[in-house]
């Protein structure tokens, strides 16, 4: 039974001292879905206007046209929020 108890806290003690590995957004190239293909066109904006998420960098899921202009969100919510109130966004940019 003892050396049970030995063997378990060795193991729980050496899996605690374990480094994780983190890895970086930043490292990564392009997080770009290149299948997607909103992603392949060119938009009036390179940042989200509502969650300020690079669309350039991590893609885009949505689009609107505005005033003859195209331009990408990150998500359906971000583009709605952004029609609730364009001007507000536009002179904001």
């Amino acid at each position: 039974m003892k050396k049970l108890i030995l063997m378990l806290f060795t193991i729980v003690l050496f899996s605690c001292n374990k480094k994780e590995e983190t890895h970086s957004v930043e490292h990564s190239t392009s997080l770009i879905d290149t299948k997607n293909p909103l992603n392949k066109l060119k938009y009036d904006n390179k940042i989200d206007f509502y969650c300020k998420m690079d669309i350039t960098k991590y893609g885009v899921s949505d689009t609107t046209h505005y005033k003859g202009k195209l331009y990408g969100f990150c998500a359906k919510m971000c583009k709605d929020e952004f029609l609730k109130n364009p001007e507000m966004y536009l002179a904001k940019k």
